[in-house]
């Protein structure tokens, strides 16, 4: 076998405290807004991203996390930590594959967080937190080493997506979404995850909030964000006809924004901003077309109520290649934006094209994703 289709995974037995340094070191990361030094990406070398893109929420119980405090300290061993080595704001980082709540309850027992409750063998330290315990024990705490297991230099992307979907086999099964910003990390992934969490922890703005319908649950599953890489997508190709799924949109975005990151950092930097530009622009005219439609990419646009589909998939497409092929660079759109009345012509035209369209024939029975029939829809629309 040709060894450069070897992924040689490292093994190594890493204490708990070098692996909380490096979780801290983590988290400080991912608090830094500006551009970093060469100091500090020296300082943040070896960081672990303890909740990369495409980990769930924490979900651990205190009675796991007393279980998992009582293993260490009997020297029980740990199911060993799968990690990733990437690149994050220019630094070495490694991401957590498969060890995320393991990480966390071992971090958040050495920060205090919880004490000892409901131990059997231990019974003697119930009722402590890390801080209560006899120094001989916290050292015992912090010498005690865990199996990690990092993958890197992987040989190309479909190699790495191939890796992660086998794993995922073995473990608690990721989404396709979540198995993708598993293997296309990247700046643009970055900020779409941070974008929808903003959403949804802050609930501004209002309107994209509800046009995205950015609930806990679709963020959760990376819905929301697998229908923006969709968005983005045709923002910036327009409808490709040999796509036959939605999700092939998603997929072939992400991979390609991640070669151009590897291969060309400085030419991907460029490109990040303009994508977050041509996003910006197309969000301000969701939220124009939203003072008439409060969920744009639903049917509601052309007048039938959907309540329990508040986003969906072939209206997003629609929606965005409308405003890739029709509208960006045209006076028409500064009007859209600018002109009340401009908006309810928009409006109008879209309802008449829609309800006449695929989308409401009785007979048509495929895909609402078609991206041929969606193609042939946006072509016959005259603005």
């Amino acid at each position: 076998m040709d060894k450069k289709y070897r992924i040689n995974p490292k093994n190594e037995d890493t204490s708990i405290k070098v692996l909380i340094e490096n979780i801290n070191k983590g988290y400080e990361l991912q608090e830094i807004k500006s551009e970093l030094s060469e100091d500090e990406i020296l300082k943040y070398s070896g960081s672990i991203i303890i909740a990369p893109d495409y980990q769930r929420e924490y979900r651990f119980k205190l009675e796991d996390e007393v279980k998992l405090i009582e293993s260490v300290l009997l020297g029980i061993p740990i199911p060993p930590i799968f990690l990733a080595t990437d690149k994050y704001k220019g630094v070495r980082v490694k991401n957590v594959v498969d060890g995320q709540h393991r990480l966390r309850a071992l971090h958040r027992f050495y920060n205090n967080v919880f004490k000892l409750d409901g131990l059997d063998l231990l019974d003697n330290m119930n009722g402590n937190k890390f801080q209560d315990l006899d120094i001989e024990v916290k050292g015992d705490y912090l010498d005690a080493k865990l199996l990690t297991i990092t993958f890197g230099d992987f040989p190309g992307l479909e190699f790495e997506m191939e890796i992660f979907s086998r794993y995922n086999k073995g473990t608690k099964p990721l989404s396709p979404q979540e198995i993708r910003h598993a293997a296309y990390n990247s700046k643009i992934n970055a900020y779409i995850n941070d974008f929808v969490y903003q959403l949804y922890k802050e609930k501004s703005p209002t309107q994209l909030y509800d046009a995205y319908n950015a609930s806990k649950d679709r963020i959760q599953k990376k819905k929301v964000q697998e229908g923006i890489f969709v968005i983005l997508s045709i923002l910036e190709s327009g409808i490709n006809t040999k796509y036959d799924k939605s999700l092939v949109y998603a997929e072939e975005y992400m991979k390609m924004k991640k070669e151009l990151e590897k291969q060309d950092e400085q030419l991907s930097i460029i490109d990040f901003k303009k994508v977050v530009e041509e996003f910006n622009i197309f969000n301000n005219f969701i939220i124009k077309l939203q003072e008439k439609v409060k969920f744009p990419f639903s049917k509601e646009i052309y007048g039938i109520s959907s309540k329990n589909y508040k986003f969906q998939i072939s209206i997003a497409m629609i929606l965005a290649g409308v405003f890739k092929e029709k509208l960006v660079g045209t006076d028409l759109l500064f009007k859209i934006l600018e002109v009340d009345e401009e908006r309810d012509k928009f409006l109008q035209i879209m309802s008449e094209n829609l309800l006449g369209s695929f989308l409401e024939d009785a007979e048509y029975n495929a895909s609402s994703t078609n991206s041929k029939k969606i193609k042939e829809l946006i072509d016959n629309i005259k603005l």
